[in-house]
This record gives C-alpha cells, sequence and structure tokens, in this order.
C-alpha cells in the first residue's frame, strides 16, 4: 500500500464524512486544515502523522492520521484509523450568535434581497 493517500478519500474512508461528495465540499469550502496550512484542492495527499484540523457542524476537531485505508471501514474499526485530539465549538460560531442575538428584531414578513443574500451566502459557505 502506498504511503500516502487523497485527502478527501481518507476523511470519507474513515467515516468523518457521509459522502465523498461532502468531504469535497468541506475541503473546497476551507473548512480542513493539514498541519496547520489551509487546503482547497481534494487532490492533497495525507500521510500517516498528519493532524488534520475540520470544522465540521461549527465544531472544530483535531485528528492525527494512524494509518491509511484502500476501502471504507466500519464503525468500529473507527478508532484504529485515527485519534481525535481536541474537539471545541468555533469560535466564529460564537460571534455570530452573538451578533444574532444582538441585531434580532421581530420581524413580520418576508425576507428583502440583502437579507436573502447573506442567508444563501451562509447556507453555501457551511454546506456539508
Amino acid at each position: 500500500m502506498n504511503d500516502y493517500q487523497r485527502i478527501d478519500q481518507w476523511l470519507w474512508h474513515v467515516r468523518i464524512f457521509k459522502t465523498r461528495l461532502l468531504s469535497s465540499k468541506s475541503i473546497m469550502s476551507g473548512n480542513i486544515e493539514i498541519d496547520q496550512s489551509k487546503i482547497k484542492k481534494n487532490h492533497v495527499n495525507v500521510r500517516v502523522g498528519n493532524k488534520i484540523k475540520i470544522i465540521k457542524n461549527n465544531l472544530s476537531q483535531e485528528v492525527e492520521i494512524l494509518q491509511l485505508t484502500k476501502r471504507r471501514i466500519s464503525p468500529k474499526e473507527v478508532d484504529k484509523f485515527y485519534i481525535m485530539h481536541s474537539c471545541s465549538v468555533s469560535t466564529t460560531y460564537i460571534k455570530a450568535q452573538n451578533d444574532m442575538l444582538k441585531n434580532k428584531t421581530h420581524r413580520i414578513g418576508k425576507l428583502n434581497k440583502k437579507e436573502r443574500r447573506e442567508i444563501n451566502k451562509f447556507k453555501e459557505k457551511n454546506n456539508f
């Protein structure tokens, strides 16, 4: 077996993401870092010992790769392939929640064009 593997494959194989497409979207949106450097390409290779920071559902997880795999593994075997170092709530999420509470107005009716664009932009950024 090779000593490297594509990041999108590895994230899907070890069940961090449900589908490979979701892992690819997360990578392309900038929610994945390998050894403290942001990546935007799916074809970046990872090796045993790399530390990956994953921002998913407003949670920041840091994992270290123990093994690479050629196939999608069962949930029982997941702990053999990576170590979870930390898991914390994203600070940008906390700031966004605080801003929403400060600026929250009790609105009746439809959203205007600017508000719809902001919502769509937020959904596209966090679509995984």
